[in-house]
């Protein structure tokens, strides 16, 4: 799932300042140290980064807890900046982020104008057909229901014959349908889906009563109630588990074994923990490509 559910019911601020997002390229902040530089994976890089000495990333807003935003929507901190600024500097490469529209982010990297994508990506077995994943979280997906009904829907059977609304072109969609097809199993009225073209519009139609629940990110309904006071109650326990990683290039090999080299050093000394650990989660045990379909 492109992990922005939520974004604008954590924080009308952010719903303001993101509209289009456009593509504006920003240093990423955050007071937290940074790694040394360590010559041994700096020289594992493609000759290309080595040359240009900068690590492009391509994200897109908002996205809470990946991407925190400030009222004019540049990027304060969050997961995706902070263990993007860590990996970046024990390779040796300057940090570069860019905000665009998400129908643009994986075909950014494709073409070339990013390094990579890190937004809070699913890794799925349909993406590694055409890309790479370096994976460090592991998450999965929760139904949320408007504040106003918590306690009237207790499970993910109370969303049979009613209304979801999830992101087009996410796997949002995927698990709403699989939701359905386990009503229909049960001898219960389908999942009337939805399809909204931005988190804002699916948002929308939680708030205004025109869909019944949403499919977010658990780690995402979470924070946005615990620190954005979100309008919003978690219905279901976890279900649809994925791994979260950096999404590649398919032919870039030799990126991905420095990244997750980079990533498995920061795991030793604990530094990828404690940037987690900062929005109350954990890194997987062991970072590794393509987790989802390689099964370790």
């Amino acid at each position: 799932m492109l992990r922005h559910v939520l974004a604008a019911v954590a924080a009308v601020g952010l719903l303001a300042a993101c509209g289009d997002p456009g593509a504006t390229q920003q240093q990423a902040q955050s007071d937290a140290p940074l790694p040394a530089k360590d010559q041994a994976l700096h020289d594992l890089l493609p000759q290309r980064l080595k040359d240009a000495g900068v690590l492009k990333v391509g994200t897109t807003l908002p996205n809470l807890p990946y991407l925190l935003t400030d009222s004019n929507n540049n990027i304060t901190g969050g997961i995706t900046p902070e263990v993007g600024r860590a990996v970046a500097a024990k390779l040796g490469l300057r940090y570069e982020i860019e905000n665009i529209a998400w129908e643009a982010l994986l075909p950014g990297v494709t073409a070339g104008r990013f390094d990579m994508a890190d937004d809070g990506l699913s890794d799925t077995a349909e993406r590694q057909r055409v890309g790479l994943f370096v994976d460090y979280m592991q998450s999965a997906s929760v139904l949320v229901t408007a504040k106003s009904n918590e306690g009237k829907y207790k499970s993910l059977e109370d969303a049979c014959g009613k209304r979801v609304a999830t992101i087009r072109g996410t796997t949002d969609v995927q698990h709403a349908e699989e939701v359905s097809q386990d009503c229909l199993t049960k001898g219960k009225p389908a999942v009337e889906v939805t399809q909204y073209p931005t988190a804002q519009d699916a948002d929308l139609a939680l708030r205004s009563g025109q869909a019944d629940f949403q499919v977010a990110v658990t780690e995402q309904a979470k924070y946005a109630i615990k620190e954005q006071n979100a309008p919003i109650a978690i219905v279901s326990e976890d279900f649809a588990p994925t791994y979260v990683g950096m999404y590649l290039r398919k032919d870039d090999e030799q990126f991905a074994d420095a990244l997750l080299a980079a990533l498995k050093a920061l795991k030793a000394d604990g530094s990828l923990d404690r940037i987690i650990g900062r929005y109350g989660l954990r890194p997987l045990a062991e970072p590794g490509v393509n987790l989802a379909t390689s099964g370790s």
